[in-house]
């Protein structure tokens, strides 16, 4: 794998989408709360520029319509922001009255209103305050790009280490950058081989996060998709394979800090707890290539990220994501010695290990606790 498929853009209408849909959910957040809605103001996501604030009040049928703006269901922006602006108003507000009609079941007189919004909102995307936002979008987006392509060759190197093979490119990752006065991150399958992230942090600073965060979308679909044959929950659990590989291994890589640091977009706090012994068997299987000793290498993980799990507060967020982690319990030796005989065990493989398996992992004085809870 010489090079990762990644691209980098800025569409004006998704950051748009995203500007808007920031403000409706912090408005709908802070509604009974002045302070966090002063909080918001002072973040820029709401009142983010006067040209979006005289469009909102432009349009009450459309901003004042609970069906298509609600705190329960989302927004049509989130439906919209998928959309690509690159082939001009015509073609991308039929497409957004498309999505609409289907999602919304808008009526004759709702549709007829949301053709006239969309072309006010195309037009909104041309105003000289948002052409300001976009060329701020865009020096964002480079930011972004140059912090990965510094490390790219370092992070393919690394996975590829813990992979044992070369694996294969099949996809694209098409990376559209935010405004980032407001955080996204999601993604969208927009070809078999195609991939869309959405991407803007307004509060992450750490350039290794961001490297982390983006490693994930280049080695998930594009490199290790899911297989059709799947169930949700070995969908669940290859996902949590994909966070230890690419998040939380990267991001280890380049600081040398704990796999706790950094939190993984939407983490199951169950499954990346039973994953995560076997994770590490996994992936110190082959440390003897080095001249290490794999129980040492599993143990000194363990050990790092119980120390990073002792140190947090009690009753902190972050803890409780962790809590189920059973640093303790977990015999690094056996941990070892399951994985003796799967040196070339590939992720496929590794996720059709039974994760709730615990006598593979535990120590001994554990097991009968883990028999008398069967």
């Amino acid at each position: 794998m010489k090079k990762t498929q990644i691209n980098f853009s800025v569409d004006k209408m998704a950051v748009l989408c995203n500007m808007i849909d920031g403000e409706i959910k912090a408005r709908l957040d802070s509604r009974h709360n002045p302070e966090k809605k002063e909080l918001y103001k002072q973040m820029g996501v709401i009142n983010s520029t006067p040209a979006i604030t005289r469009f909102m009040h432009k349009h009450p049928n459309i901003f004042g319509n609970k069906k298509l703006i609600n705190s329960k269901f989302g927004n049509i922006f989130e439906e919209i922001l998928p959309i690509s602006s690159e082939y001009g108003r015509e073609i991308y507000q039929k497409e957004a009255i498309r999505r609409l009609k289907y999602s919304y079941d808008l009526s004759e007189e709702e549709t007829s209103d949301m053709e006239v919004f969309l072309d006010d909102f195309w037009k909104l995307s041309e105003n000289p305050e948002i052409n300001k936002i976009i060329s701020a979008t865009e020096k964002y987006k480079d930011s972004i790009e140059e912090i990965w392509r510094h490390q790219e060759d370092n992070v393919i190197g690394s996975v590829e280490k813990v992979l044992g093979y070369e694996p294969e490119i099949k996809g694209t990752v098409s990376t559209y950058i935010m405004y980032p006065n407001f955080n996204i991150h999601r993604t969208c399958q927009a070809k078999s081989n195609q991939t869309n992230l959405f991407f803007g942090k307004m509060k992450e600073r750490n350039p290794n996060k961001i490297i982390a965060y983006l490693a994930h979308q280049v080695f998930h679909q594009p490199v290790l998709p899911y297989k059709t044959t799947m169930t949700k929950n070995q969908k669940e659990e290859f996902h949590g394979f994909i966070k230890f590989l690419t998040d939380k291994d990267v991001y280890n890589m380049l600081t040398g800090k704990s796999y706790l640091d950094i939190v993984t977009q939407n983490e199951n706090p169950e499954i990346m707890a039973k994953i995560y012994p076997y994770w590490l068997g996994y992936r110190y299987r082959n440390a003897d290539k080095e001249g290490l000793d794999s129980v040492k290498q599993i143990q000194k993980a363990i050990d790092r990220d119980k120390r990073y799990y002792e140190r947090l507060p009690l009753k902190s967020k972050k803890r409780k994501l962790y809590e189920k982690y059973e640093f303790d319990k977990l015999d690094a030796k056996k941990i070892a010695n399951f994985f003796r005989e799967k040196k070339g065990i590939n992720p496929y493989q590794f996720a059709k290990i039974d994760f709730n398996n615990k006598r593979n992992i535990y120590k001994n004085e554990y097991i009968q606790e883990v028999d008398e809870a069967r």
